[in-house]
């Protein structure tokens, strides 16, 4: 079920990183390699992480060279070590190394959304909050990386436009409170509906509607702290806004529902990966 959501753009995705590769002319291979010989290759953790991108992985091969035979020792989700086998591939040697980049650079950039996502739930375990991503997302990927930050335990926010309301401060004007009466009555779809504030007099005037979410935005913790006390259960809480994993702590002591993070997509630190091909 969860493929079916993430993936559903996912042949575009690939089709397009292979195009960019130019996948279909590997002029180096073609003048290095007279014979196109089966051969055996690994790909290799170089650092710890929690994996992400096997799916990724095996659809990339099946465009390439469906011959190519794969065999998974690490699936998502899985802790790995450094120095750890994650998968070996069997095929020719001009289809492996055409596909060698891309394949890398896929596990190295999901799995860096998922080990990240992972540290930051591990901090604020104890306190129950949520570590969600935004859609400050790297333009076509958007899916794919939210698919990581599942996988590393946290949670995703809105997809797109369509998939909630969300009422953000360049929305607000003098006729707020009617716009957002008339935005209720009018929602027969059933959307989710978030309102964004950030600071204590909106929170008060918000948790007068009936809204399913408040996002608390660049305040303080002591700001945060005042607005939880008058929020009620029924509303879901949400904090955003210069949270790292330097003060995440911080905000979970609060216990605020969700923490969201734009670093999570748009800050990524690769886990490095090698692919060696055994020597014959």
């Amino acid at each position: 079920m969860i493929k079916n959501n993430y993936f559903k753009n996912l042949n575009k995705i690939i089709g397009l990183s292979l195009l960019e590769d130019a996948t279909s002319n590997d002029i180096t291979s073609n003048l290095f390699l007279s014979r196109n010989y089966i051969v055996e290759a690994n790909i290799i953790s170089n650092e710890y992480g929690i994996l992400c991108g096997i799916p990724i992985v095996e659809k990339i091969i099946s465009r390439i060279d469906k011959s190519i035979k794969i065999k998974i020792f690490k699936q998502d989700g899985r802790k790995f070590k450094k120095n750890t086998k994650i998968l070996t591939l069997k095929g020719k040697i001009k289809s492996i190394l055409k596909i060698e980049r891309v394949l890398l650079n896929y596990l190295g950039t999901l799995s860096g959304i998922s080990t990240k996502t992972n540290k930051l739930m591990m901090i604020c375990k104890r306190y129950k909050s949520k570590i969600c991503c935004t859609r400050k997302t790297i333009p076509g990927l958007r899916h794919l990386q939210k698919y990581a930050v599942k996988i590393g335990g946290g949670t995703n926010n809105r997809f797109d436009l369509e998939n909630e309301i969300f009422i953000k401060d360049n929305h607000y004007d003098k006729l707020f409170n009617q716009k957002i009466c008339k935005l209720i009555q009018k929602n027969k779809n059933k959307k989710k509906i978030t309102v964004e504030a950030d600071n204590l007099s909106q929170v008060k005037n918000i948790i007068n509607y009936k809204i399913d979410r408040i996002l608390l935005d660049n305040m303080k913790i002591d700001k945060i702290k005042k607005c939880l006390k008058i929020i009620p259960r029924n509303i879901e809480t949400e904090v955003s806004g210069n949270i790292n994993e330097s003060n995440i702590l911080r905000y979970a002591k609060t216990r605020v529902n969700r923490i969201s993070l734009g670093s999570l997509t748009h800050t990524i630190k690769n886990i490095d990966f090698s692919l060696i091909i055994k020597t014959r």
